[in-house]
């Protein structure tokens, strides 16, 4: 047992040897490209290996040199890479694992940051407009059925339907601004639907009951008007959206100017001048369930807002 084990440290010591004189050649890179040319030179090339050896004080025999010289030919100690593979790419992937780490989670944060623009600037806004849309097609239904309820005017539910007809097909068309202005048309519609009030001459100190004005086409012909309000039930003045003749504006406003002819402004006039104050003021009214006043006067129903 003792001289097998003997027998194996020699011959593991004789492998380091080889090994070693490998290590020389590689880094004695003269002796090689002179010596390892030819078998013939091969026993100088040991010669001299020899004396390195000897030089360092070390005895190496020429069998261990030769060896050595011979593993060198051979490339017996040098490394030769595992052949391409799937397991040598992962353990590549392995080894490397850190600088992959990196890049991948660079890559991931690239994709949430494009994910989450995308999201903020296409979806939210198309979902929120989705949203709105859908929000202006209930209310638009909604107001659309209350108005048909209250409607009593012969003739006022055509121009209810009307109405509602242009708000769905702003709604199908998805344009905001008509859809706003159909909607605006039509609880405008429902609103007045649903007031009451009473039409009358302005009849306070300070403030005129009646003007005139040219026409815009026309520096002959006058045209007069009664200065009126909108009166409720409970005695509050209105707010009213009017149309304006002269421009086509619309303005809400308590106090316009009611077109009539010329014997109706000289009578109220006659009856602001006898007292101060028009006595037959009451000129209109609009009853729930209709969309335009009656007047107990000549009146066109023509308009302005400003004089």
């Amino acid at each position: 047992m003792a001289d097998q084990q003997n027998s194996e440290k020699i011959e593991l010591s004789e492998v380091m040897l080889a090994m070693d004189v490998v290590d020389t050649l590689r880094h004695e890179r003269s002796l090689i490209d002179r010596e390892l040319q030819s078998d013939q030179r091969e026993a100088e090339l040991i010669g001299k290996l020899r004396k390195i050896y000897a030089d360092q004080g070390l005895e190496v025999s020429d069998k261990v040199i030769a060896d050595g010289v011979k593993a060198m030919r051979e490339d017996r100690f040098t490394y030769q890479p595992p052949p391409r593979s799937l397991q040598t790419m992962l353990a590549r992937l392995y080894i490397h694992r850190g600088r992959w780490f990196k890049r991948i989670a660079i890559m991931v944060l690239v994709l949430i940051g494009a994910w989450a623009a995308y999201r903020y600037t296409v979806v939210m806004p198309a979902e929120r407009a989705k949203k709105e849309l859908a929000e202006a097609a209930k209310t638009i239904d909604v107001l659309h059925a209350e108005a048909l309820k209250a409607v009593r005017e012969p003739g006022a539910k055509e121009k209810i339907e009307a109405i509602y007809n242009d708000a769905r097909s702003a709604v199908q068309g998805g344009d905001a601004e008509k859809i706003t202005n159909a909607r605006q048309a039509l609880q405008f519609a429902h609103d007045m639907l649903n007031q009451a009030y009473t039409i009358q001459v302005v009849s306070r100190p300070e403030t005129p009951s009646g003007v005139w004005r040219y026409p815009v086409d026309s520096r002959t012909a006058r045209n007069y008007y009664l200065i009126v309000e909108a009166i409720s039930p409970s005695g509050e003045r209105l707010s009213l959206p009017i149309t304006s003749e002269e421009d086509g504006s619309v303005r809400s406003v308590n106090l316009w100017g009611l077109r009539v002819d010329a014997q109706v402004f000289e009578r109220v006039k006659q009856d602001k001048m006898d007292d101060g104050i028009v006595n037959n003021k009451v000129v209109g009214e609009k009853q729930r369930g209709y969309l335009t006043p009656t007047y107990t006067i000549a009146a066109t129903g023509a308009t302005i807002t400003e004089w």
